[in-house]
């Protein structure tokens, strides 16, 4: 009976390692869960990104009017005789006077 227990108490607890540290076991799985989660997020970042950039392409296809837009806001550029005037809001202004 002795021996049956001490048998059973081995087997138990070489099961109970390759389930919680075995291959295919908790540990491993948790892992594996955690990276599928960093990888989803990564991979929604991406796809949020390349949205943008497709819309952006979209936009840059269908006429000047857009470069025009890109070329101000971004670079700065003026037309040749055209007058630019920056209006810079006054809350603006009384945080820079601090």
């Amino acid at each position: 009976m002795k021996l049956l227990s001490i048998i059973l108490l081995i087997a138990f607890v070489v099961l109970g390692y390759n389930v919680i540290k075995g291959q295919n076991g908790v540990m491993e799985y948790r892992q594996v869960s955690q990276k599928l989660d960093e990888e989803t997020f990564k991979s929604k970042k991406l796809q949020a990104r390349n949205r943008a950039l497709q819309d952006e392409i979209t936009d840059l296809k269908q006429g000047n009017k857009v470069v025009e837009e890109l070329a101000r806001s971004e670079l700065g550029m003026v037309k040749k005789d055209e007058v630019f005037y920056r209006v810079i809001p006054k809350e603006t202004q009384d945080q820079k006077r601090r």
